[in-house]
């Protein structure tokens, strides 16, 4: 009770928000979460590491539907299982152990010390307060939940609950393998476990031969799931970095600077502070450059040596250490961001481990001790709880990482975006000027000032900005889009048609360009090829606006019983439907 009263404290504030960043294209502008009869292109269109959180968002859709107290309070409850699992894992490897490593003191309450130090750590907020990364907290539960039934099995006397144990085990390191790709490490966390835990005890030698069986054919299986795209480990070619504007990533840079990467975690536990959605992070070069490489490096080599050295004396340290470096080691596959806050949710358990462990050894008096963790959470409370307030809207996000990202590109695109949302053009058209001086070949910046000369009406701002961010992106399906409706706009149907035909070469999941395209049809009075695209959109999601504009043909082709029909969905879907219109279509049927 402690617990959840002290994360409602921290989070119950979350519950207000709104949807940011990722959640637009995750969860708003997502068709296929939208409908039972869609949810399977999930498991076709989007990579298989990842459905079973893009499923939560289905089932979130199905009672929330769009608005967004629901996501956060499923988050939370995601937060809370792990803050479960965090507390029952560390007690079953004090109970493996035999309590801390000081030795003349078993403390029971550590397990609970542990689950509150993660319940409230500052780096937990970008895992459970912004709801597309609920990836990694669900992750990390079926990941926690795999360890703990595993260990339960292996300490269990009783051969029936073993197998029932480890079957539990091996079902959620499937669930989590669906959910995160860091799920592919449970295997090496378990062979880790064993080596430290059990590698003097009877049975030792035969269990890692199953493991590493095991663990070989789970390997296959994350093979399998990814489509066998190795490319998930490798670059063959240099890539542009989302986290420093005009680097390019090769599989030797992004190694090296996840050396620095992994310092940067590590100083985020010890000190939580100036925390950052979107970091402006360059590249490392070389081992000295920058020097922190090396010292990223170093720290890295260190803790494996102390895995080694400390198992023995020291079985929770070295875990703790293990579990630090083996979690963080699928960040080793090289990726356009280089880094991120939420991938600290799973890391963070072996630094609790290690924290308490050594604060019990080091501080023997037991009424210190207490006092200090109690400093220690209320701080990281308040830290928690004042770094929620940035997730409050974009706004509030944006201008975060604005200014302690200030020369890179992204964050001022998307306060800008958000700008544009609220209507404010003035700041919008700022703040996408100020990326294209960061950076004067950015075709979002160019897009995004097309849209607001779109919404002011100057057509011919407008065209020319879009014709520079398709220049810029010639695959730039958006682009095209608002391209083809501002030529519909201006009456040129030919050049419309044009662009929402090549914006669905493009991309064909774009439900907005076949509203717009039977549009252009239904005003050429085309209405057979307009019904054609009307159906399109809605076979991805129950479009408002379809709704209302195929209702709308129906009705100039005498059919008024599906005009009627149409309108009603229309207006259930949230299109503004006045009763004088359906009075009109019932008159008509």
């Amino acid at each position: 009770m402690v617990l959840v009263l002290l994360g409602l404290i921290i989070y119950y504030q979350t519950f207000r928000f709104g949807f940011v960043f990722d959640d637009w294209g995750f969860i708003v502008k997502n068709p296929f979460i939208r409908s039972f009869d869609h949810l399977h292109y999930i498991w076709k269109d989007y990579p298989l590491t990842r459905c079973i959180g893009f499923y939560s968002f289905g089932f979130n859709y199905f009672i929330n539907q769009m608005h967004p107290q629901g996501y956060h309070i499923f988050n939370f409850i995601v937060h809370l299982l792990a803050v479960g699992l965090v507390g029952a894992l560390a007690g079953v490897i004090f109970q493996i152990t035999g309590g801390t490593s000081s030795k003349d003191r078993l403390a029971p309450e550590i397990p609970f010390i542990v689950a509150a130090l993660f319940l409230v750590h500052p780096c937990q907020t970008q895992a459970v307060s912004y709801i597309s990364q609920r990836f990694e907290s669900m992750a990390t539960v079926f990941y926690l939940g795999s360890i703990y039934f595993y260990l339960r099995g292996r300490v269990s006397s009783f051969k029936a609950n073993q197998i029932i144990l480890f079957i539990c085990s091996a079902g959620f390191a499937i669930l989590g393998v669906f959910t995160k790709e860091v799920a592919v490490t449970i295997p090496l966390m378990i062979l880790a476990a064993e080596f430290i835990f059990f590698s003097k005890k009877e049975g030792f030698g035969k269990g890692v031969i199953v493991l590493m069986v095991v663990g070989s054919l789970f390997l296959l299986l994350f093979i399998k799931l990814v489509r066998t795209d190795l490319s998930i480990f490798f670059h063959f070619h240099p890539i542009p970095s989302e986290s420093h504007d005009g680097d390019m990533i090769t599989t030797k840079t992004y190694l090296l600077t996840q050396m620095r990467v992994f310092l940067t975690f590590v100083r985020l536990l010890v000190f939580p502070f100036q925390q950052n959605l979107d970091y402006d992070y360059p590249s490392s070069s070389g081992i000295f450059n920058p020097p922190f490489t090396l010292v990223g490096m170093c720290l890295i080599g260190l803790m494996t040596y102390l895995v080694f050295k400390l198992r023995k004396q020291f079985p929770i340290i070295a875990f703790g250490l293990a579990w630090m470096l083996i979690t963080f080691s699928i960040n080793l596959a090289p990726r356009a961001n280089i880094i991120f806050e939420h991938k600290l949710y799973l890391i963070s358990f072996g630094f609790f481990l290690v924290l308490v462990d050594i604060l019990f050894i080091l501080i023997p008096q037991r009424k210190l001790l207490v006092k200090l963790l109690i400093i220690m959470i209320a701080g990281m409370s308040f830290l928690s709880f004042t770094r929620n307030q940035v997730w409050k809207n974009e706004l509030t996000l944006w201008s975060d990482a604005t200014r302690k990202s200030p020369c890179k590109v992204r964050p001022y695109i998307n306060l800008a975006s958000a700008y544009f949302r609220e209507g404010d053009f003035i700041q919008a058209r700022s703040n996408f000027e100020k990326a294209m001086e960061i950076n004067p070949n950015s075709a979002q910046a160019y897009y995004g000032r097309g849209n607001i000369y779109n919404q002011q009406g100057d057509f011919i701002q407008a065209l020319s900005d879009y014709n520079k961010a398709i220049e810029l992106n010639p695959v730039y399906a958006g682009a095209y889009y608002n391209r083809g409706n501002t030529y519909a706009q201006k009456g040129d149907f030919t050049q419309a048609l044009f662009d929402f035909n090549r914006a669905l070469e493009i991309n064909s999941n774009y439900p907005e360009v076949y509203i717009s395209r039977g549009n252009v049809f239904a005003k050429e009075r085309n209405f057979d090829q307009a019904l054609i695209n009307y159906n399109k959109a809605i076979g991805m999601y129950s479009s408002a606006d379809a709704y209302y504009n195929r209702a709308i043909v129906y009705y100039k082709l005498n059919e008024y019983d599906k005009a009627l029909a149409d309108l009603n969905k229309a207006k259930a879907a949230g299109a503004a439907v006045s009763p004088e219109m359906i009075d009109m279509f019932k008159k008509a049927l």
